[in-house]
């Protein structure tokens, strides 16, 4: 785990800044529009484009290599931090300047993420894969609890300027991290060395990696059920803080605890897994995992209406999503060749993830103009249970969300196919190169 840790250290530092900046741009947004629909715009805009053209991100993983593509998307994104910082510091910066870099930048984070899930197992051994998700999985949870902190201190105290620095100076330490740890490159497959410029190799590689997933059953139920988590993720993010608005009379103070619960409870729950991931199987880890957080997060947050369910509710989905992520990518990880990983990465991310802009777009519109004219004149039990108007409206939906994600994995648990998929080989075939690169 040593080389991994140096990588991860850099990485992890990186997430930290990239976060805190991030925060601080959309306030600098929120200042100059007070525009809640161009501050979600900017949102999608990061979200969309990266998940379409993450076939052709994994296409470029596998063709370079892992290690030189995660330097290029983080060295591209250096780049566009660089642009923001030049633009603020003459006085140019506008917010369709904004737009333009949220679309380069998702790109590139497209490319990153993809190449670094290709470059952890050419760092780590079959049996630690789940301890080094884990470990990676800190990331998010931990800028979810430092970035508005040092985002807003640092505004604060200083200016836009100051946090982009900083978040530059992160970029340069995660590649000089990688540059000084010796990785592996696994050998292309001999079919695909030959004729790989031409247009005919490119569609052929745009196309493996769905057809890879296609072939495996197993892969492909795994996808499924992250297609119909990231809804259900979707929905619960754009849900759960109008809902509990609602429900406690616009106490911000709450909601400010309730979101800080979940990121506490994503912090424990990768210490946790980082630690004691590797002695539980995978698919356990995945499928329980999913039916817990399902059912302790936007379920239980749906049908409660006290702060201390909602605080519950938010600590124990947040700690049950790192061993999730954790085991599922161990588990592609595992049963995908090194050398195909990048363009199996890329489809595998386009395709379970397209379901977080469909639940973000969906959300809204359903609550407003579907649900809540059921619920305006609503009485008896379900007005008890959820509420009248936009809140039993929300709070159906979100609850919705959750059994939907529940039945999924309690479906997937009774299939035999599934039970001991994705454990480490007991004779593990990396297909690396003996040199260094």
């Amino acid at each position: 785990m040593r080389r991994f840790s140096l990588v991860w250290s850099g990485q992890f530092l990186s997430a930290i800044g990239s976060g805190t900046a991030w925060f601080a741009v959309t306030l600098w947004v929120w200042g100059e529009s007070g525009s809640a629909t161009l501050f979600a715009l900017l949102t999608l805009l990061s979200l969309a484009p990266g998940l379409a053209v993450a076939p052709v991100a994994g296409v470029l993983v596998d063709r370079i290599g892992p290690r030189a593509a995660v330097l290029i998307g983080d060295g591209a994104l250096a780049v566009t931090s660089a642009t923001v910082l030049t633009l603020y510091l003459t006085g140019n910066l506008e917010i369709w300047h904004l737009y333009v870099i949220a679309v380069v930048e998702g790109v590139m984070e497209s490319l990153h993420l993809v190449a670094y899930m290709a470059l952890i197992p050419l760092l780590v051994e079959q049996e630690r894969l789940v301890r080094a998700n884990g470990m990676v999985s800190l990331a998010d949870p931990g800028a979810e609890i430092l970035a508005p902190a040092l985002g807003g201190v640092l505004l604060a105290a200083t200016d836009l300027s100051v946090v982009l620095v900083l978040d530059l100076a992160t970029f340069l330490f995660a590649a000089a991290a990688l540059l000084a740890t010796p990785t592996p490159r696994p050998a292309p497959a001999g079919e695909e060395i030959r004729e790989r410029r031409s247009w005919a190799a490119l569609r052929a590689d745009l196309a493996f990696g769905f057809s890879y997933i296609a072939r495996s059953r197993p892969l492909a139920v795994l996808l499924c059920l992250f297609f119909v988590l990231n809804f259900s993720g979707a929905v619960s993010y754009a849900l759960t803080t109008p809902l509990i608005m609602l429900r406690s009379g616009d106490d911000h103070t709450v909601l400010g605890v309730v979101l800080a619960a979940g990121g506490v409870g994503g912090v424990l729950g990768a210490l946790a897994v980082s630690a004691l991931g590797d002695r539980v199987r995978r698919m356990t880890l995945v499928l329980a995992g999913m039916a817990a957080g399902s059912a302790a997060g936007p379920l239980l947050t749906g049908l409660a209406w006290t702060p201390w369910l909602w605080i519950a509710s938010a600590l124990a989905a947040g700690a049950v999503l790192p061993a999730v992520n954790s085991a599922y990518q161990a588990i592609w990880q595992s049963r995908v060749p090194e050398e195909s990983q990048g363009r199996v990465f890329g489809a595998r991310r386009l395709l379970a993830q397209s379901s977080l802009p469909l639940g973000l777009l969906v959300a809204g519109p359903v609550v407003d103009h579907v649900l809540t004219p059921l619920f305006a004149d609503a009485g008896g039990a379900p007005a008890e249970l959820l509420g009248t108007g936009k809140t039993g409206a929300t709070a159906l939906f979100l609850a919705a969300a959750g059994l939907l994600g529940l039945v999924a994995a309690l479906t997937a648990m009774a299939s035999s196919r599934l039970r001991g998929f994705g454990e480490p080989l007991a004779v593990p075939s990396t297909g690396r190169e003996d040199t260094l690169r």
